[in-house]
């Protein structure tokens, strides 16, 4: 049922290899404590005055590049008039800080892993930052080249920010809690993006000029440079040494192992990945292109119906309403009932509804945003709590968190400038065509939902579908978890090729479709 140390580090050579649960090769309980998925954190006893405070550092990393990306759809109108720039470029704009994460996390994720979140998050906070600063100061010299340089700068950061988030909250909330912390990150996220985008346009009136909507998120972007040092404290002098997240490099350090020892980081990480993880981001790689397509474009839908900027900001960030409640509750009832891959099924269904109705018919538009917003509550949360499931192994989870973002990001900046070149080729500039798409990949995305349930029953052993309890009861009973579907994750070198394979076509199909309306 152990898997060994030496099995885990040498190079995929057979048809198959499989990872199974348990202790994952580690004797020492800590080590084990920090590498076994099925190990929760709450079965240390880690104070609930500990996690909270964690977990306020950790939703307060991103406050400041929420606010500038939200601000983005609110002021698409102004920015068209002020740059004078098409909508193919505003594309390029909001999609500037994913085009460089289609291979950095995969870079950062493997660094993360090794080095730890830590100084990771330090980083990429301080990189944000400087970026933020880049992107404000292009409104007071007026070239939008110079606000996509500075979203360039700031997407160094984001999706390694995220992939740390992602480990921290593994950590601190282990299984049981992990949907809730996901929820309440996201019901903060959310908020942020609310005030953000209701907000943009009174900034821009009341001060006469569009610039401050940039410049004050800068200033949040410094101080989650501060809570990043703050957490960093905070660990070090105040929480028990048995209750820190140990880097790979600690780990390796601290084995008796000589092999280890001498281990230096590695990209082999990702060919020991099981085929159950890759079968996400190559599945979903344009989907989160589409649901980001449609929440930066509400807005300027909302407007082309006939309503002033100033109302029109206000309606579009109503979908970030609901979230913000129901994000904490969809993540307690995650924990409580499973079903993760339902969820997924289920987000695409809300989503055409909400393009068709927005598009294509005359209701009010927060009938659309209703929809929108439910879709965007259930949206992502169910996969990314999946993806530790799947990998079940902590010192490989930045590396898996980071395909999945390298895959995520050159679908979405593919996605954005494809919607801005069919609005420029639509007659008036309209979005029917852009709508029309986006039902399109999300009824796609709808029997991808089927077909997950599907693999969960009949490959996984419906550890997707059950809760922890469930899987606890079951665990207990098993007595070869080397064959048992749900406690074996078997490496597949084909599927794994194919996954680099995609990506590699994914990555170079962005980068020249960005650098082609870019120039």
């Amino acid at each position: 049922m152990i898997a060994t140390r030496a099995q885990d580090s040498t190079k995929v050579h057979t048809t198959e290899n499989t990872v199974q649960v348990g202790s994952f090769g580690f004797d020492d309980p800590q080590a084990d404590a920090e590498n076994n998925p099925d190990h929760d954190p709450a079965d240390e006893t880690i104070p609930w005055k500990l996690k909270w405070i964690a977990l306020l550092c950790f939703v307060s990393f991103p406050i400041g590049q929420t606010w500038t990306q939200s601000s983005l759809g609110p002021l698409k109108n102004t920015l068209r008039n002020e740059l004078g720039i098409s909508n193919t470029q505003f594309g390029v704009i909001s999609s500037a800080d994913a085009i460089v994460n289609s291979v950095w996390p995969i870079i950062g994720g493997v660094l993360l892993d090794w080095f730890g979140p830590n100084i990771i998050v330090l980083l990429c906070t301080g990189i944000i930052f400087i970026g933020s600063i880049l992107a404000a100061s292009a409104t007071n010299i007026g070239i939008w080249r110079v606000l996509t340089g500075g979203h360039i700068l700031m997407g160094f950061g984001i999706a390694v920010l995220d992939t740390a988030q992602q480990k921290f909250f593994y950590h601190w909330f282990g299984i049981s809690g992990l949907a809730f912390a996901f929820g309440f990150e996201n019901a903060i996220n959310k908020t942020v993006s609310l005030v953000a985008g209701m907000t943009a346009i009174p900034i821009r009136n009341s001060t006469g000029w569009y610039g401050w909507s940039f410049w004050i998120p800068a200033v949040f972007c410094g101080m989650s440079t501060l809570f990043a040092i703050a957490y960093i404290l905070f660990e070090k002098y105040i929480v028990p040494e048995r209750f820190r997240l140990k880097s790979g490099r600690q780990t390796s350090i601290s084995s008796n192992d000589l092999a280890q020892k001498r281990k230096v980081v590695s990209f082999g990480t990702i060919l020991r990945l099981p085929w159950a993880f890759w079968m996400l981001p190559m599945t979903q790689l344009l989907q989160s292109g589409a649901a980001g397509g449609f929440s930066v474009s509400a807005a300027d839908i909302i407007r082309m119906k006939g309503y002033t900027e100033a109302v029109a900001g206000y309606l579009s960030t109503a979908q970030d309403i609901l979230p913000i409640v129901l994000s904490p509750v969809l993540g307690i009832a995650i924990d409580r009932y499973g079903h993760r891959f339902h969820w997924v099924a289920l987000a695409p269904v809300f989503w055409i509804m909400a393009c068709s109705l927005i598009g294509f018919t005359s209701v009010h538009p927060l009938a659309a945003l209703v929809f929108s917003s439910l879709a965007g509550v259930i949206n992502s949360m169910p996969l990314q709590i999946c993806i530790p499931l799947l990998v079940m192994d902590q010192n490989k989870l930045g590396t898996a968190f980071g395909l999945w973002r390298a895959f995520n990001n050159s679908g979405s900046t593919i996605m954005d400038i494809a919607f801005g070149v069919l609005q420029d080729g639509t007659e008036g500039q309209g979005y029917n065509r852009v709508l029309l798409l986006a039902i399109g990949i999300k009824a796609w995305a709808f029997c991808l939902g089927v077909s997950y349930i599907l693999v969960d029953y009949f490959r996984l052993g419906k550890g997707m579908t059950m809760t922890r309890k469930q899987r606890q009861k079951r665990e207990a009973i098993i007595e070869d978890a080397a064959n048992d579907p749900l406690t074996r994750r078997t490496i597949v070198p084909k599927v794994t090729y194919a996954g680099l394979g995609l990506l590699t076509s994914i990555v170079i199909t962005a980068w020249v479709v960005f650098i082609k309306y870019l120039l």
